[in-house]
């Protein structure tokens, strides 16, 4: 009996593969195949090599040649640490000198930095004419280390007359040789130079700062206002009970009949 030929249906046909699409991939497998197996020769090379070379250790005569070489490249450095161990060894050989102490005399013949400074008396101010005016003024002459003006430490007024302390003494000679007798608001200043030993160290306590009068008016009124005690009332009461007997025993002695219980 003859087979049939059988004929396989188009749809379990084998599709056709083009030359060209299988070459790319064949060079594609081939380079990943290559880089694949290059990491693992030189693990291999390195592996190799690391076996094969043997670590020399210097020995001591090396060590020595390379001092006795090193020797001409010190630098600046090492010789100054060097100079400075020097010292430091020969430090313990010096011997103290004691200077003799100053005598008060000696101390007394150089001239202090007060002395330096010149301090005149300015009397006769004119009224208004306070601190800051005489600052403006006076400076004409030369710099003004301390001012102070005298005032009333009750009501805070000024005293008509200040000190002022000039930076060197030869100003402060010119400055009251020129201002002495000058006539100023209708006043004749009076100004002379203070010697160095009649200045007190307190004449400037409290120079050069703006003065605040107290309110002593306001003060006192708080003071009244403040609410007191029943013992403090009683006090009060009984301290105006003997002014008015006191005045009552006046008045009599002047004849004087005057009933003060109504007051």
């Amino acid at each position: 009996m003859a087979r049939k030929a059988v004929s396989t249906p188009p749809s379990k046909k084998a599709p056709s593969r083009s030359p060209i699409l299988t070459r790319t991939r064949t060079k594609k497998v081939s380079q990943e195949l290559i880089e694949e197996s290059k990491p693992e020769k030189k693990k291999e090379e390195v592996k190799s090599e690391l076996e094969n070379d043997e670590i020399e250790l210097p020995s001591d005569s090396d060590s020595s040649d390379d001092a006795e070489e090193l020797q001409g490249f010190e630098s600046a450095d090492d010789e100054e640490n060097k100079e400075q161990d020097n010292v430091t060894k020969t430090k313990h050989t010096v011997h103290t000198v004691t200077k003799p102490v100053e005598t008060a005399k000696k101390k007394s013949s150089k001239p202090s930095s007060k002395s330096k400074h010149g301090v005149i008396y300015v009397g006769r101010l004119p009224h208004g004419f306070e601190e800051k005016e005489l600052k403006k003024y006076f400076s004409q002459f030369g710099e003004i280390v301390r001012l102070r003006l005298s005032r009333n430490k009750k009501t805070g007024k000024s005293k008509h007359y200040a000190f002022i302390e000039f930076e060197h003494a030869e100003v402060a000679k010119i400055a009251a040789e020129t201002m002495n007798n000058y006539l100023l608001f209708e006043h004749l200043l009076q100004c002379a130079v203070v010697p160095a030993e009649k200045v007190h160290e307190n004449l400037f306590q409290g120079a050069n700062s703006k003065y605040k009068p107290v309110p002593w008016s306001k003060i006192a009124q708080l003071k009244n206002d403040r609410p007191k005690s029943k013992a403090r009332w009683e006090k009060l009461q009984k301290k105006y009970q003997d002014q008015n007997q006191k005045r009552l025993q006046k008045l009599k002695q002047h004849n004087i009949d005057y009933d003060l219980s109504a007051l």
